[in-house]
């Protein structure tokens, strides 16, 4: 159960004005188990719990407030928690919106309409099991989060005129400096302001359907990939251990990183089914992913299965490689905000010279409040 809390602000004392805040989060345990091997063989082999089956735990606040001139004040911020260990509190999202006659805006740190569109397609909900490839370019540039998360971005939802249709417009800033003074004090001129974007998204809900459209363009950034896809590292020798970062595509001065999303689902009401294709360029260097999927709810479980496909291209830093990847698990309802649960998932990766698998499962149990 959500609880809310009913803080006095500092000018309740001078307005008698109260503020309202809701408390949320999850949290989770998972026993995980991850092998990864290069040409037949093991070269890792990770055990323990983890919390990233069904989304890293968080603790979140958030709050609203009605104004006199018929527009809204909101905001949101979550802490990332990592429950299994003592590690510092990471920020998730963290930010600050108007709505009105105009839409709704909000500004600061916030989940890409991008990831938004490729997540309505998977059954698993981008958790830690391996397979979910559409996740590789959705940890490409601006940060290793983005553009899962955006920092330092704007987002504008318009007004809707179309029952069903929702439009979206990005803007983020890369923060880099335009004029860069060194220590003899002459001044140096960067003309690219790296990790600056923008993104249109079109989305389109009529009862059991959802379709999906967005694209963003990034200054001068390449693609990496990040620790939910380092079974994809840059490595051809046995002994290698993957590593967790690891960029396949350069970054450009003269071609922008350029992300697609499409998604399509139907709800049949005995099965739900899904689509998706998510791609990364950078100028004619690119790494496309598809992904096809199903869920099936059976009382207090829901059993699900996606399968995906990828290709990187010749141009990139690991070559021609072609990916597959698969999930499968079940939910198992125990009340309306507690979930124990069986994910599982494969990946492998084709390259030049040499093949590399990773498996891994996880059983856990989430709890939402």
């Amino acid at each position: 159960m959500k609880k809310t809390l009913v803080a006095v602000a500092a000018m309740a004392a001078v307005t008698g004005a109260m503020a309202q805040a809701t408390i949320y989060g999850t949290i989770e345990q998972t026993y995980n188990k991850t092998t990864t091997t290069l040409g037949g063989t093991t070269i890792s082999t990770k055990t323990g719990f983890t919390a990233y089956q069904m989304g890293q735990s968080f603790l979140g606040v958030k709050g609203s407030e009605d104004m006199s001139n018929g527009m809204k004040a909101s905001y949101l911020y979550e802490f990332g928690l990592q429950s299994e260990t003592s590690a510092t509190p990471t920020n998730r999202q963290s930010f600050v919106g108007l709505s009105g006659g105009f839409g709704s805006v909000r500004f600061g740190k916030q989940y890409s309409a991008g990831f938004n569109n490729a997540i309505a397609a998977d059954p698993g909900g981008a958790t830690g099991a391996t397979g979910a490839l559409y996740l590789a370019p959705m940890t490409g540039y601006n940060g290793t989060e983005a553009p899962l998360r955006q920092d330092e971005g704007v987002q504008w939802d318009l007004p809707s005129f179309v029952p069903g249709l929702n439009v979206t417009i990005t803007r983020v800033f890369g923060n880099a400096n335009t004029a860069l003074t060194n220590t003899s004090s002459t001044t140096e001129t960067n003309s690219i302001k790296t990790g600056d974007g923008s993104g249109l998204a079109l989305t389109y809900s009529n009862g059991p359907l959802y379709l999906g459209y967005t694209v963003d363009t990034v200054v001068n950034t390449g693609i990496a990939f990040g620790t939910n896809d380092d079974s994809i590292a840059q490595t051809t020798t046995a002994a290698a251990v993957p590593a967790t970062t690891n960029t396949i595509i350069a970054a450009s001065s003269t071609s922008k990183n350029k992300l697609t999303t499409a998604t399509g689902t139907y709800d049949l009401g005995m099965a739900k089914v899904g689509y998706n294709t998510t791609k990364m360029s950078v100028g004619a260097q690119s790494l496309s992913t598809s992904m096809v999927s199903v869920s099936v709810p059976l009382g207090a479980a829901t059993v699900f299965v996606s399968q995906s496909n990828g290709d990187i291209t010749s141009g990139s830093t690991l070559g021609a490689v072609s990916l597959k990847g698969s999930q499968y698990g079940v939910n198992y309802a125990l009340s309306k905000r507690t979930v124990t649960y069986m994910h599982a998932g494969r990946l492998n990766a084709d390259l030049a010279t040499t093949i590399k698998k990773q498996s891994n499962y996880g059983v856990g149990i989430h709890h939402s409040f």
